[in-house]
């Protein structure tokens, strides 16, 4: 999804910048950290220009709807390549600059593509490797076994979160009464039809995912319903895979209301419950779930050997070793239905590549909330759907990658 940059200007006089310093010393020291002091000397236009980009990257900040920073937060550096950035305290990654002026003028454009990302939110994060070399099967195929004829959508969001989230093949199973809808709306994955039980999956299921013998990853529930056939296959691929495998709003369901005992499941695990969810599995409340949402997934995390990713707004990842990380994004764009299932899929994609339960449920929960950023920025709070956030998961990806590379 294209995204428009973001953009602020500032102008400028040189003549009041320096007659402000001069009659005010201390103006230069609460405005401008030592280097740049040491840079500007007694050139009255490097003093302008510099005050001029602080102004602009603030008016950055503001369309951008981040907390404005101080001026002494944001410092002014020219790259042995001669362009200039502004290194802002608490953001992941440097703004580009354009400063120029004309006798008296001074004009600075602070530039970015979308929202900053700031150092605690990417805090813990880490991302699969990229290679050049790489191709396809480097990235894993991840198996999506979702829909019914009830909620054929969630089965094409889950395919295509994975694709999207950097899987290198997708199979997406759905059961033959929706293969024709969903399969002609996924051009990039490989759909198959599978026999159906009143108009959901039948217990068999198992039989077509064994026989993906390359799979890296399940994901399984989306949009699933819950027949008798739909429960009996859910059990079955929970017990029979040792396969990374994500389960989602129906496998939990069906997972609740038959007891599973997740510490017997042969492989990782990662379930992405809503409050409600997470309700039915605790036998609990939703009021009690959200009242401690992080002690409530750790304490469920370590006693049945999961990782938990709580959804909601700041979802919570905890691991079963008592690792925990919260998500600091604040999108209330993302409050829409399906968008659960596109999370389900990126965090499939992210098992897929090697990544282990805990930092596959982290990566995948920190792009999605960036996609969702973009979504909200470009469409306002409400009105966007998941489709849109599937297509922003790309460039939600790689900025957070380019923002951790830049820490080290």
């Amino acid at each position: 999804m294209p995204t428009k940059p973001l953009l602020g200007i500032d102008i400028t006089t040189v003549s009041r910048v320096n007659a402000l310093r001069l009659k005010r010393p201390e103006f230069a020291w609460r405005a401008f950290t030592g280097a740049e002091r040491a840079h500007c000397a007694d050139q009255a236009q490097r003093w302008a220009t510099r005050w001029a980009a602080k102004e602009a990257v603030r008016k950055l900040a503001g369309a951008a709807e981040v907390p404005l920073p101080g001026w002494l937060d944001i410092e002014v550096e020219i790259s042995a390549g001669g362009a200039p950035w502004a290194h802002v305290r608490g953001w992941a990654e440097p703004v580009a600059l354009s400063l120029s002026h004309e006798g008296d003028t001074a004009v600075a454009v602070a530039m970015a593509t979308d929202a900053p990302l700031t150092v605690d939110e990417i805090q813990g994060v880490i991302l699969p490797d990229r290679s050049a070399a790489a191709h396809k099967g480097s990235f894993g195929l991840v198996v999506v076994a979702a829909g019914s004829k009830s909620y054929s959508g969630a089965a094409y969001l889950a395919a295509m979160g994975a694709a999207r989230g950097g899987a290198g093949l997708v199979q997406l199973m759905v059961p033959e009464s929706i293969y024709q809808v969903v399969a002609a709306k996924c051009a990039e994955v490989m759909v198959t039809s599978i026999p159906d039980e009143d108009g959901g999956f039948s217990g068999m299921l198992w039989r077509w995912i064994d026989e993906a013998t390359h799979a890296s990853s399940v994901v399984i529930g989306c949009g699933l319903g819950q027949t008798l056939g739909a429960q009996r296959a859910v059990i079955e691929v929970l017990s029979r895979f040792a396969l990374p495998m994500v389960v989602d709003a129906d496998g939990l369901n069906t997972a609740a209301a038959k007891n599973v005992d997740w510490r017997r499941r042969p492989g990782p695990t990662v379930l992405t419950p809503h409050p409600a969810e997470m309700a039915r599995l605790c036998s609990s409340t939703v009021a009690e779930v959200q009242a401690d949402r992080l002690g409530v997934a750790k304490d469920f995390a370590a006693r049945h050997e999961v990782v938990v990713v709580l959804k909601g707004a700041h979802t919570v990842v905890a691991a079963p070793d008592g690792r925990s990380y919260t998500d600091s994004h604040d999108v209330v764009a993302l409050a829409t239905a399906g968008t659960g299932d596109v999370l389900a899929g990126v965090v499939g994609a992210m098992l897929a590549q090697g990544m282990d339960a805990y930092a596959a449920g982290v990566a995948a929960v920190t792009i999605h909330a960036e996609a969702g950023r973009a979504v909200q920025r470009e469409q306002g709070r409400s009105g966007g759907l998941a489709s849109d956030v599937i297509a922003a998961l790309p460039s939600a990806q790689e900025r957070t990658r380019r923002a951790i590379e830049a820490r080290r």
